[in-house]
């Protein structure tokens, strides 16, 4: 059994999930199980870990990526926000006070993300790689995040944990892109030299950005933003049946729909970027007549020191 991925025994052996400690978190590892593991497992991350990735593809994928960082720093930006209007004043200066943990978590986070950004920037001078992003070359897992990011915006926000969606968005990408980047490194080092000559990238994927997004102080940051959630929740519901439902209820479509976004992101077998229409209806994100989405606290969608958060 995966030492860090609990949700496949929870999926084959009946367990109670309100009867183990990491509940929620391992429910959504449960969920969709099959698309997980294709999505973490994907022909595109298995080329990037033997070096046959050519640099014009790798140069559109980490363009986009790039943009996605910035839609990551904003979630965290708006998780924080609801976080610290939301904190009961008499629990701001316990440093237990799980509120007071996740907001150190994402003030982090959106620190990693400004440092990873200038990373992204290094590595693309050294290795002469366009990072630029127009238009034309956004692929659908990038437009997916972004008409995510629309809607968590401009939504209400539930009085029972207002701060779950984005918590549990922010855990569910880098819980997938660090499974999916971990992977990437086991199959390195079982199958490739450990040399970079004849990397058709030069060997930025293999070199610099694979370690990265795949080290332990990484692992470490997702795991910790995992207890904060998972004891947030059990807390919160306390046993109760329908607090348990709804919390469910809401964090199924924030699970679901991130996994099409990072399943969207990696480009096809042929190298080409999938592309989307912007203002798709997100798989997970049902509509209601509203334009809202069924089930969650999504409404209508608007119109128009790590190197390792992604």
């Amino acid at each position: 059994m995966p030492q860090h991925h609990p949700g496949t025994f929870i999926a084959h052996n009946n367990i109670d999930l309100t009867d183990v400690p990491w509940a929620l978190t391992t429910h959504l590892l449960s969920v969709n199980h099959e698309q997980l593991l294709r999505t973490t497992r994907h022909p595109f991350v298995a080329r990037a870990a033997n070096g046959t990735l050519a640099k014009p593809l790798v140069a559109q994928w980490l363009a986009n990526d790039l943009q996605y960082l910035k839609v990551y720093k904003g979630l965290s930006e708006q998780t924080l926000a609801i976080v610290r209007r939301t904190q009961p004043v008499s629990n701001v200066s316990d440093p237990e006070d799980v509120q007071t943990r996740l907001i150190a978590w994402l003030e982090a986070a959106i620190q990693n993300g400004n440092r990873e950004e200038m990373f992204f920037a290094e590595v693309a001078e050294i290795y002469k790689i366009d990072i630029g992003i127009t238009e034309s070359i956004k692929n659908e897992g990038l437009r997916r995040y972004e008409t995510l990011f629309r809607t968590f915006t401009t939504n209400d926000r539930h009085a029972f944990l207002p701060w779950l969606e984005g918590a549990v968005m922010l855990w569910a990408m880098e819980k997938v892109y660090y499974e999916a980047w971990s992977w990437a490194r086991r199959q390195d080092a079982q199958d490739s030299p450990r040399t970079y000559d004849k990397d058709q990238d030069g060997g930025a994927m293999r070199r610099e950005f694979i370690p990265n997004w795949s080290n332990r102080d990484f692992l470490m940051f997702v795991e910790q933003l995992e207890r904060i959630v998972n004891e947030a929740v059990s807390t919160a519901v306390k046993g109760d049946d329908g607090l348990w439902g709804q919390v469910k209820t809401r964090t199924h479509a924030v699970w679901e729909a991130v996994l099409d976004a990072e399943e969207a992101f990696w480009p096809d077998g042929d190298g080409s970027a999938r592309t989307g229409l912007n203002g798709t209806v997100i798989p997970g994100f049902p509509e209601g007549e509203d334009g809202g989405v069924v089930g969650s606290t999504y409404g209508p969608r608007a119109e128009n020191e790590q190197l390792n958060a992604r």
